[in-house]
């Protein structure tokens, strides 16, 4: 595997006891879906398993599909095709998912990636204040991610309000006419895009290529 789409376990940590949702949309069709579970237990190793993983979603966004993976961990004794947030275990990563204003059906330019980029300095160096740690940093495709690190939150109710609360406030504070924080992206089972996989968003024209979605 190509160390691109190796990045992607330096966000989502695996384990021999992880289970890891694989969700992959069609850029053309997005009720053309395809689900698959990668469990630990079910393999040799770790790396057995991750390579699996990486080697499935290749295959997928080759053919077209945009491939995602579910943020936090699910629980060991999952059981289903698809986590709901009932199904994960607890949280470990906030996401801060930072993109243009306004309309979002084609691909962003290099001035929209750039845009995103400088809010989320802007945002890390605010959290930073606030002795928040160094958050892991992916160009989405369209934006930017700020992942970070949770020391293992509850899934409950508050941990859903503290999330909430915290991304309305970053969106009261930083939200321009150009960039905006996403603050639907609070529930536990929140899929993620997978680095170092191509992310296809309407048609590309020269000035709104579509993009792989890379570690920063």
């Amino acid at each position: 595997m190509t160390p691109k789409i190796n990045d992607l376990w330096k966000i989502v940590v695996a384990g021999p006891e992880s289970v890891h949702e694989l969700r992959a949309f069609h850029y053309q069709n997005k009720h053309n879906v395809k689900r698959q579970i990668f469990r630990g237990s079910d393999y040799s190793s770790v790396e057995e398993m991750k390579a699996a993983f990486e080697k499935r979603a290749l295959k997928l966004n080759d053919e077209g599909y945009n491939i995602y993976i579910t943020m936090n961990p699910i629980k060991s004794d999952f059981t289903g095709q698809s986590a709901k947030d009932v199904d994960i275990a607890y949280r470990d990563l906030l996401l801060i998912d930072i993109d243009r204003t306004g309309d979002t059906k084609l691909p962003a330019t290099d001035q929209e990636i750039k845009n995103a980029k400088a809010l989320a300095d802007k945002i890390a160096t605010f959290l930073s204040a606030a002795n928040w740690p160094e958050p892991i940093r992916v160009m989405s495709g369209n934006g930017i991610h700020l992942y970070y690190v949770l020391d293992d939150l509850a899934n409950d109710k508050e941990a859903k309000k503290l999330i909430q609360h915290t991304l309305k406030c970053l969106a009261k504070r930083f939200n321009s006419m150009f960039v905006s924080v996403d603050i639907s992206v609070s529930n536990a089972s929140r899929i993620t895009k997978v680095v170092g996989t191509i992310m296809r968003k309407g048609e590309e024209s020269e000035d709104r290529p579509h993009r792989m979605a890379v570690m920063l």
